[in-house]
């Protein structure tokens, strides 16, 4: 069975802190374009501009080759059985080789949950390579997800995302991490910092409450959180506000009114102005992009 599938998120399914945002499988001849249409704006991207995306993500490819590029590891070539692992915001592109073609197999996933592995080093910090790591069941196991879905187009079942989860952990998780998949480790403080404000950016938080889940003075926590992290506390929060907003946006028919309350902006006006501020546009004029 052969094309992709979008399940609905809305906010029953993102309670339950891990769900699955897509799954799909295609097979790309030699010489194909790559890739097809038909994905939703927020994640089709070319081989020259490249993406980054806003769920995690595990390809498997089979039947052929290609290539695989990040700006922090360069470069690599993509074979049969090889694996590959995208985490939110990480810039990121592959393609297969045109004259070899190939076949990918996809799910990708988004909730708390992911995060909080992330960020206790469980599944790596950045986009990974696992050379021929995928075992049999990988495939099997994609393939059964696939045909599920697929008789259910419009639900999203809780059990979809933990099946996802399962085989992510399969082939990236800590106990069965493959020798070739590095990363570096962050500070744990941070991690946990970034973790706190990931699950509670919703609610009306402040930088001393993160100051003070980490135990930390608040000057203390600034000094570390700025030599570990490109933005600071402040803006981290906003950031991750925008980034749940976003999904809600291009996932749900929830009222720009409600996903702004939802997503702990405090107010419509805030959450326009922030958006225009770090994404150069209204929350309402990405939603009729991603249509």
């Amino acid at each position: 069975m052969d094309g992709f599938h979008y399940p609905p998120v809305d906010e029953r399914i993102m309670r339950f802190g891990c769900y699955l945002t897509s799954v799909g499988k295609l097979h790309y001849t030699p010489g194909q374009n790559y890739p097809v249409a038909g994905h939703p704006a927020r994640y089709a991207f070319d081989w020259k501009k490249g993406r980054s995306v806003g769920d995690h993500a595990l390809i498997l490819i089979t039947d052929g080759n290609g290539q695989f590029e990040t700006k922090e590891d360069g470069l690599r070539s993509l074979g049969p059985g090889d694996v590959i692992y995208l985490v939110p915001g990480q810039w990121h592109r592959y393609r297969p080789n045109r004259h070899a073609g190939w076949t990918e197999r996809w799910i990708c996933l988004n909730g708390a949950v992911l995060h909080s592995l992330r960020a206790e080093c469980i599944l790596p910090p950045r986009c990974a390579h696992a050379p021929g790591s995928a075992k049999p069941r990988t495939e099997q196991r994609l393939d059964r997800l696939l045909q599920d879905v697929a008789e259910a187009p419009r639900l999203n079942q809780p059990s979809w995302g933990a099946r996802s989860l399962s085989i992510l952990l399969e082939c990236f998780g800590d106990a069965d991490a493959p020798e070739n998949v590095t990363a570096e480790m962050p500070d744990p403080i941070i991690s946990d910092a970034l973790r706190f404000i990931r699950e509670n950016c919703h609610r009306p938080i402040r930088v001393r409450d993160i100051a003070d889940h980490c135990h930390l003075e608040r000057r203390t926590l600034e000094r570390r959180f700025s030599s570990a992290c490109p933005h600071p506390i402040a803006q981290s929060i906003i950031l991750s506000r925008i980034e749940r907003a976003e999904m809600l946006l291009a996932d749900t028919i929830l009222p720009v009114k409600e996903i702004a309350y939802a997503c702990g902006f405090g107010s419509p006006q805030r959450m326009i102005y922030d958006f225009r501020r770090h994404r150069g546009i209204t929350p309402g004029a990405m939603r009729e992009i991603g249509d």
